[in-house]
């Protein structure tokens, strides 16, 4: 009886199971053509199913091969592409499968997209004809995930230093404070004495040397109160600069809400501050609400933006102020295209809003991510900096503090999402360089939905 109720429970469809897979799968019949694939398999080749169906393999795998089949052998040395149909065959002769490491995909139907993958094909006899299953793994996912896996643990411990450094310092900083404050009254109460004595000693002996004595008195005071104020107001600045180091204790407030609207908000701010400034929106209006807190979000943006915006003015400023020296130091021709290159420079801010899809963040898959994109044109990151831009105290900028970025990837990482950045820095010695193409852009990935029971 139990061995019936077994044998009854259906089979799993294994097409069903297939769409599930982390793994990239392609089924191609016996011509190499492609006849079936999964969803991870477009995430992967970022090309759609309908592109790809009745399509050879060869032409992800060994595009060149479709133009050589005539030719085996060039200059006695092996052809490598064409001998990727001979081992097709002989696998399927065989019934053995083989694998390839480090395979480039660079072909057209993805856009010209370079992806390095390991894939492996497996012969199978599937209703009486041959079949080849294609897995593919990509290479470039698994090392971002691992690069992304290790600079996240590397802002953890840098958070975690910095902020224990920060605990320790806060408490003899209110020690300083207070001990300048007690001085300080100290000096009052004494100037004050000493007025009172000084106006005494005039009218009893009228003595000039004693006046001369206290108004130096006075004045020596006057510099030690100060000095304390001086004290005071470092201290002042030092346990602010702490504060933004140990940021907030506070709890996200968990809401639902439309990406736009944070956006939107700080998008306003930034118009009336930066109207020279081109902003270009590409919204995705059919995005799903966001779990989120509205207000870390929209310091996020804020900071973000701001940033971005900066760098675009100052970036003006230098070429504008490097347009005279050009114009004295070099010839005529070159010191006319720095004039022009500098002249025809336009100050865009672009913002995009997308759904990624089977996303990784951290060790958690994702099927759906939310994808907001800031990109600006200014003048870009240094490559010595871009590793480290979101570790606390550094910073491109004299007078940045070199937290901004550092808040943005904290509240980010409470939203268990991630943040990329690229950049393309300005060539600003190159006097052909469009000014206009450098970019620097901030990709953030959220989650719509919070795992609550892990916050």
């Amino acid at each position: 009886m139990t061995a019936d109720l077994i044998s009854a429970k259906p089979t799993p469809d294994l097409a069903f199971i297939s769409q599930h897979l982390f793994t990239a799968i392609l089924w191609i019949n016996d011509e190499l053509s492609i006849t079936w694939l999964n969803a991870q398999a477009e995430q992967l080749l970022a090309i759609s199913s309908g592109r790809l169906l009745n399509q050879s393999i060869l032409t992800l795998l060994a595009p060149d091969e479709l133009t050589l089949k005539d030719r085996l052998i060039n200059n006695n040395r092996e052809d490598k592409t064409y001998s990727l149909t001979e081992r097709f065959f002989q696998a399927q002769h065989y019934q053995q499968p083989f694998i390839d490491h480090d395979h480039l995909i660079h072909t057209q139907p993805n856009g010209g997209l370079m992806l390095s993958v390991d894939y492996s094909v497996t012969p199978v006899i599937y209703k009486q004809q041959p079949y080849f299953i294609i897995e593919m793994w990509g290479k470039d996912r698994q090392s971002r995930i691992s690069e992304e896996q290790r600079q996240q643990q590397q802002y953890s411990v840098a958070r975690h230093m910095l902020r224990s450094v920060a605990h320790e310092i806060k408490n003899p900083l209110a020690g300083i404070r207070g001990a300048a404050q007690l001085l300080q009254r100290q000096f009052i109460k004494f100037s004050d004495m000493s007025s009172f004595e000084r106006e005494a000693t005039a009218v009893i002996s009228n003595e000039n040397s004693d006046l001369n004595h206290d108004n130096n008195l006075q004045k020596n005071t006057a510099k030690l109160r100060n000095y304390t104020d001086i004290i005071i107001s470092e201290t002042d600045r030092l346990t602010q600069l702490i504060g933004q180091l140990l940021g907030s204790n506070q709890l996200p407030s968990w809401q639902m809400l439309n990406i736009h609207e944070p956006l939107e908000h700080v998008l306003a701010l930034i118009v009336n501050q930066c109207p020279e400034i081109t902003l270009q929106r590409d919204y995705d209006l059919s995005l799903p609400e966001l779990c989120a807190d509205k207000d870390q979000l929209i310091q996020v943006f804020l900071n973000l933006i701001n940033n971005a915006c900066e760098s675009m003015t100052e970036f003006k400023q230098t070429l504008q102020q490097n347009v005279p020296a050009a114009s004295n130091n070099l010839a005529s021709d070159i010191a006319q295209s720095h004039l022009d290159g500098a002249s025809s420079y336009q100050p865009k801010l672009h913002i995009q809003t997308r759904v990624a899809f089977q996303h990784t963040i951290g060790s958690q898959q994702h099927k759906q991510v939310l994808q907001i994109t800031i990109t600006d044109n200014g003048s870009g990151i240094d490559d010595a900096l871009i590793g480290q831009i979101f570790f606390p105290m550094v910073t491109s900028r004299a007078a940045g503090t070199g937290l901004g970025l550092s808040i943005v990837q904290d509240i980010i990482s409470r939203h268990h999402g991630m943040i990329d950045v690229s950049s393309n820095a300005s060539q600003s010695d190159n006097s052909s360089y469009n000014y206009n193409n450098s970019q620097t852009r901030f990709t953030l990935y959220l989650p719509f939905q919070q795992p609550f029971a892990a916050s």
